[in-house]
Parts: C-alpha cells; sequence; structure tokens
C-alpha cells in the first residue's frame, strides 16, 4: 500500500541560489513522481545563509501551480512580519486560482531578535517583537485574513488594523491555514485557530505532537514535520515515528542543487512502503 495513505510526503524546495525556471521543472518532476505536495520557504536575501540571492515564493508557486495537477502547493512559512494580512489574503487567493484549489498557506511569525533571519527584518528596518508579541500579531494575521477571504470589513487589532477594506479576493474555495512553529505556545496559537500545524522537528518534538493532537480531537487539523530530507534514508527520513505520533504529512527540505535521482529512489521506495 502506497505510503500516501497513511502519512504524506511533500517537498520543500530552497529558493537560496536557485533558477526559477529549474525549480518549477522540478516542480513538475515531483508531480510526476508521485509526491503529495510541494512547498519554499519565504526569504528575500540569500546573504542570511551565505548565498547570491534568494527567490520570492508565491511567483515561484505560481510557477508550481501551473506545471503540476495534483501537488498541493503553498509558501512554508510566509513571513508575517514582511507580509500584511492583505497581502497574504490577495495572494494566497491567486494562488487557489492558480492551483484549483490545491493552494495552502503557511504563516509564521517572522525571525526572534538575534536570530539568523533578523537580518532581514533589519534590512528594511521592520521591527523585531519579542515572543509574546509575535504570538499575538500571528493571531492578529489569521483573524485579518479570513476576515478579508470572508468579504472584508474592520479590524482594530493590537498590531494590525484594517478600515472597510473589501474586494481583495476572487470566489475561490478558502484556503487552508497552516501554522509553522517549533515551541509549545506557537503550537497552541495553531491548534486554537489555524486549520494545521507545521512542527519543526526539535528535541521536544514527540511531546508537542502528542499535546496537538490531543488539543485539535474532534475536529478536521492537520499535522505536519518540518526536517532536512535525509538523502542517506531510504525513505528520505523518518517513517514509522510519525505515524504512530498520529503526524499526517511530512515535509523534507531540498537542498540546492536538487538531486533528481535521490528523489526519484526516495519516491519508488514510499511506493512500495
Amino acid at each position: 500500500m502506497p505510503l500516501r495513505d497513511h502519512l504524506a510526503t511533500d517537498l520543500v524546495l530552497s529558493p537560496f541560489a536557485a533558477d526559477g525556471a529549474e525549480l518549477v521543472d522540478i516542480a513538475r518532476f515531483a508531480d510526476e513522481l508521485g509526491f503529495d505536495g510541494l512547498w519554499t520557504l519565504d526569504h528575500f536575501s540569500g546573504s542570511m545563509l551565505g548565498r547570491p540571492w534568494s527567490r520570492d515564493p508565491f511567483t515561484l508557486l505560481g510557477g508550481f501551480a501551473a506545471a503540476t495537477s495534483s501537488l498541493r502547493v503553498g509558501p512554508l512559512v510566509a513571513n508575517m512580519m514582511n507580509r500584511h494580512p492583505a497581502l497574504l489574503a490577495s495572494a494566497a487567493s491567486t494562488l487557489q486560482s492558480m492551483a484549483e484549489g490545491r493552494a495552502v498557506l503557511g504563516v509564521g511569525s517572522g525571525a526572534a531578535p538575534g536570530s539568523r533571519f533578523a537580518g532581514e527584518q533589519d534590512a528594511i528596518e521592520r521591527a523585531l517583537y519579542t515572543a509574546p508579541e509575535r504570538r499575538r500579531y500571528l493571531t492578529e494575521t489569521i483573524e485579518a485574513v479570513r476576515l478579508i477571504w470572508a468579504g472584508g470589513g474592520d479590524y482594530d487589532g493590537e498590531f494590525v488594523r484594517l478600515n472597510g477594506l473589501d474586494g481583495v479576493v476572487g470566489p475561490e474555495p478558502l484556503v487552508p491555514i497552516v501554522v509553522g512553529a517549533s515551541g509549545r505556545r506557537t503550537v497552541e496559537v495553531a491548534c486554537e485557530h489555524a486549520d494545521g500545524l507545521n512542527l519543526r522537528i526539535t528535541d521536544a518534538a514527540d511531546e508537542l505532537l502528542q499535546f496537538a493532537r490531543s488539543a485539535t480531537a474532534g475536529r478536521a487539523f492537520e499535522i505536519s514535520t518540518h526536517e532536512d530530507l535525509d538523502a542517506d534514508h531510504p525513505l528520505g527520513g523518518e517513517v514509522d515515528r510519525w505515524i504512530e505520533l498520529g503526524v499526517d504529512r511530512r515535509t523534507l527540505v531540498v537542498k540546492q542543487p536538487v538531486d533528481r535521482a535521490t528523489l526519484e529512489s526516495i519516491a519508488t521506495r514510499l511506493n512500495d512502503y
């Protein structure tokens, strides 16, 4: 029985020093191989990782959507600190129209002060908030995006404000919102306000996954893991452990340059697992 009947496997394509047309071709290849989803990261400066450039996620995702027929597509995760809820709502709705219902909106709370990606916020003079502030900001972002999708209106939050905003999105199906998290408090935000959780794997992963599954029991809520693809593992990384913990999908980060032979080998083994 194919693994995807038990645990979906998605690929996360890195935008750092990437060729856009090549990534679209990789998306087409991944679709043919039978992977379940395709994501990309949201960073505008390659220098944060010592790379010469990065690529815009929603531009890439539009290409992915146009080149594929079955893969889910989305940002993992869109940085709320750089993207106003109106822009997020519009981008996700547009992606949904191109993907014909396969879009997912991953959102995250932005860089923490002193973290390696804080330099992006410094470079464009965006504030770096404390962890509690970022969690409140994330909650408001989700609420505001959903308000815009519902037709718009007013929103008066601590960080987000809308003044009679309407006419932003088309008639496409609503896009599921997935929160990227690594700590307990952000996991709680995801469980309370989003449609899914994408958990970056740390030593606390098992405990957090168990908490999330318990906290969302009785309703539709998708739980996924976020980790690097392990090219030396026949299945690209952990499988049985995640199934036992009630995980719905893995999202595996594929670094540049992409090794197509490795992806093909992993896809073949997944379908025979």
